[in-house]
């Protein structure tokens, strides 16, 4: 296992988003700060906030500080490539709901990049990307494993879903090693129990039928394409990873992620 150090961000790791695209947030570096509540931001975000927001001098535009409160900022100066920002902040909140983390049996690229920016969105603690037997080995050399590549994905989920944690991404390359020996030394670190959540096409019980009342943290684990093979579904079984059903359609693996965790914020809701 290793996890991806949070690197130093700026303005240049920002959303490459399609022509026209509307960001709900603009996420704001500890870099860009001025003094008392101002910030410049510049390139892509400037860039968007003139462009595609069509704000000028004087509009207000959704900011959030990375790890940090949400607010209001004010556009003091703007042109091309630069933007000054007078910001409030009233939200002190990074995160939303009860903590969830992620398993997810690593992607092939294209794919985790739709799985980092659904976990961000939706407000994912913590990533575990995993091993598994139906996972290709040659995914955990790909250019997306760089920490600036995630960041990339993880950022512009936090702008679509208005938050502001920056999820941590851990990488292990070893299942049982994970399974046997890490899970369980994490969650030993932490104050609340976490239930522990594993998609089946095989059961009929729906999370929706569970008593969400007491749940203060939740881990969800996705499987590869083609779903976890039968040695795979009985450790995490003997683990204490309750079943559930999705569905009765086989999911690809972003729309599994989705799924399970829309399933799990109607469970806790609910009551």
């Amino acid at each position: 296992m290793f996890n991806m150090p949070l690197p130093v961000l700026g303005g240049g790791i920002f959303l490459r988003k399609e022509q026209g695209e509307t960001v709900n947030l603009i996420i704001l570096f500890d870099s860009d700060k001025l003094d008392d509540g101002r910030f410049r931001v510049c390139g892509d975000r400037a860039r968007h906030i003139r462009e595609v927001l069509d704000c000028g001098a004087g509009a207000t535009v959704e900011v959030g500080v990375l790890n940090g409160p949400r607010g209001t900022g004010t556009i003091e100066m703007i042109n091309g490539e630069t933007a000054v920002l007078d910001c409030a902040f009233e939200d002190a909140s990074v995160g939303i709901g009860p903590d969830v983390d992620l398993i997810c049996a690593l992607p092939r690229p294209q794919t985790l990049k739709r799985v980092l920016e659904s976990a961000a969105t939706m407000g994912v603690r913590r990533v575990h990307l995993i091993n598994s037997w139906r996972v290709q080995k040659c995914y955990f050399s790909s250019s997306i494993m760089a920490v600036e590549n995630f960041n990339e994905h993880l950022i512009k989920g936090l702008c679509q879903g208005r938050l502001t944690r920056l999820p941590e991404v851990c990488v292990h390359r070893r299942f049982m090693v994970f399974f046997n020996e890490t899970l369980d030394r994490l969650e030993s670190e932490e104050e609340h129990k976490a239930r522990r959540l594993l998609p089946d096409l095989e059961t009929d019980n729906y999370l929706a039928a569970m008593d969400g009342s007491d749940i203060e943290r939740a881990i969800v684990a996705i499987g590869a394409e083609g779903g976890w093979i039968d040695r795979e579904v009985k450790v995490m079984a003997e683990k204490g990873f309750e079943r559930f059903r999705l569905g009765a359609w086989p999911l690809r693996v972003e729309n599994a992620v989705v799924a399970a965790l829309s399933q799990l914020e109607l469970a806790i809701q609910k009551v």
